[in-house]
């Protein structure tokens, strides 16, 4: 699931939200940001906040615990950062071309995080779902892919969803059928042991691919 583009050095790249890009700004932005999302919903939202409408949603905890509680620095750089947004797009992970129909430059960045487990049934859609995101990046482009391993649901609120459970060889597999070669691969096991209740992964799996050229 990808919804998010941003222009870094002149080439797009991929993300998946506002609090993801923080750390990112100030070296690589440039003057052209395209975001996304898979619902009408998530497009309103990123709207609305564009527009710095009532209601809209506040990143200002976010960005102080990236910047070491520097909360000052965070309204000049969401106003520039707004000002950089061209278009907000819908997008889906079952297209060949998830934004389409709109063609967007090849990116030299792909950042997936949590994206296609919570939203297909089985591996054979997750696999799917990558093939498709991939066609976003360009031969030899970098792809960053994070996920949780072993979950089987996750709750908002009190609503429970499911939640595709993988292992480490899927990831790996996955990553190698649709033509990436890894560069690394972290294995984070879970460390603190309550809120099982809210979301059952045994750890985080982190990996840098190269999609080949």
């Amino acid at each position: 699931m990808v919804i998010g583009t941003y222009h870094i050095k002149d080439s797009p790249f991929f993300h998946d939200s506002i609090t993801r890009i923080l750390p990112l700004f100030n070296k690589f932005f440039t003057s052209e940001i395209i975001l996304g999302g898979s619902t009408d919903q998530c497009v309103a939202v990123m709207e609305k906040w564009q527009r710095n409408e009532p209601g809209a949603l506040d990143w200002s905890d976010a960005a102080m615990a990236l910047w070491e509680g520097n909360r000052d620095a965070w309204p000049e750089k969401q106003s520039s950062l707004q000002r950089k947004i061209n278009h907000i797009l819908k997008y889906d992970i079952s297209k060949c071309n998830p934004f389409s129909p709109t063609v967007l430059p090849p990116a030299d960045c792909l950042i997936l995080p949590h994206c296609f487990e919570l939203h297909v049934t089985d591996k054979e859609g997750f696999c799917s779902a990558l093939k498709n995101a991939s066609s976003l990046l360009k031969n030899g482009g970098h792809l960053i892919l994070i996920a949780c391993l072993e979950a089987t649901f996750y709750m908002v609120g009190s609503f429970k969803f499911p939640h595709l459970c993988m292992h480490e060889s899927f990831i790996r597999k996955a990553l190698t059928d649709a033509d990436y070669d890894i560069e690394e691969l972290h294995v984070f096991p879970r460390t603190v042991n309550k809120l099982y209740d809210v979301a059952d992964y045994s750890a985080l799996i982190v990996v840098h691919a190269r999609k080949k050229c």
